[in-house]
């Protein structure tokens, strides 16, 4: 099982059920999906209301590692927002050589994943573009798997939504693709 990436599906609430959509569409045998029935809100809190937020944020992904250490050697965390020019994608990972790959991956494909999508350095600022976030970095900068965050921009009208999908399916694959040939690269290098 530690060769199949990780699907992780609705960390909040409001993303599931384009998440749920997403998985019914991958074959079981090529990538695990693991469904957060109940999430948090992945609205922006109040300020006082921060606080309270960032830690239930935390703990809930803290509650992954267990499950995703020693098992997966690639989490991939999906969420949405919205774009009217969607759909569109953001791949924020903060493995370079995995970035890398990605980056070769997406300017050579051929499907949906072709355009409007952006590689993004996750941590500190080592490249222009690069995400901060709030969960753990015992989950995105995790030494046993790599972590990436796909963010899939949703068009505004419904009928957006199936391309999206398909969209959020490709870049799944693509994502376990690289991870792969990363992983067979560091295994012969050993």
């Amino acid at each position: 099982m530690k060769s199949l990436p990780l699907l992780l599906i609705g960390i909040h609430r409001e993303e599931l059920a384009f998440g749920l959509a997403v998985a019914e569409g991958l074959d079981p045998t090529q990538v695990a999906v693991l469904t957060i029935p109940e999430g948090i809100s992945g609205q922006r809190p109040q300020a006082d209301q921060q606080f309270r937020y960032e830690t239930l944020h935390r703990a809930l992904y803290l509650q992954l590692l267990p499950h995703v250490l020693d098992h997966y050697q690639l989490l991939i965390d999906l969420h949405t927002g919205f774009d009217p020019l969607g759909p569109s994608a953001d791949l924020i990972c903060a493995d370079a050589a995995l970035r890398a790959r990605l980056e070769v991956a997406i300017r050579d494909n051929t499907g949906t994943a072709k355009r409007n999508i952006r590689v993004i350095s996750l941590g500190t600022g080592a490249t222009s573009i690069y995400a901060r976030t709030v969960i753990p970095r015992q989950i995105w900068g995790n030494p046993a798997f790599n972590y990436v965050g796909m963010e899939i921009y949703l068009p505004e009208p419904v009928e957006g939504q199936e391309v999206a999908q398909k969209l959020a399916r490709e870049l799944v694959g693509i994502t376990a693709n690289c991870a792969a040939i990363d992983r067979h690269q560091y295994s012969r290098e050993r």
